[in-house]
């Protein structure tokens, strides 16, 4: 028998997480990580065009293996003044139920806010439904001009994905 999700919305949270990003800077490929990720979301399986919440990360905590471009990273992004990416979703492209041992393909509606700055973003969700945790995954790429973020020599967009469980409170 599969685990049945409340009726009522409910909430979630993850602690932990990956995140993993690809940027070029005058064609070298910078390619780093964090597991510094924090999720907390609202929904109900049976709604989960009304799902809330938010998944920050820590800007301090992006690694890319080279302390250099971690600290010119770090300059960029304006990590003193502002610690944390965040993305406040609210809520899930679908009518479709969440149900035990499925995974659903859709987009969640909402805002990323990086350097102070704030802007509209959709993303591609992948999620999964087992044992009554879901797990999360989307991949997305946005531009950190949009953001404030300027650093001599970067592209124009960043391929970001981030992946996290998310267990019931």
């Amino acid at each position: 028998m599969g685990v049945s999700l409340p009726a009522l919305a409910a909430d979630y949270a993850a602690s932990s997480g990956t995140v993993t990003f690809d940027y070029r800077v005058t064609f070298i490929g910078v390619r780093g990580t964090s597991s510094d990720l924090t999720a907390d979301v609202s929904f109900k399986p049976d709604n989960l065009d009304g799902a809330s919440g938010t998944v920050s990360v820590r800007t301090a905590s992006l690694k890319t293996g080279n302390g250099l471009q971690e600290e010119h990273m770090r300059g960029a992004l304006g990590a003193d003044a502002f610690p944390n990416m965040v993305y406040t979703l609210s809520g899930v492209n679908t009518s479709t139920m969440l149900s035990e041992g499925q995974t659903l393909v859709t987009t969640g509606s909402g805002k990323l806010s990086l350097k102070g700055v704030s802007r509209a973003l959709t993303v591609p969700l992948k999620l999964t439904l087992n044992g009554g945790k879901v797990t999360v995954a989307t991949q997305f790429k946005f531009n950190p001009h949009d953001f404030g973020v300027e650093y001599l020599g970067g592209a124009d967009s960043v391929a970001v994905n981030v992946g996290f469980v998310l267990a019931p409170r």
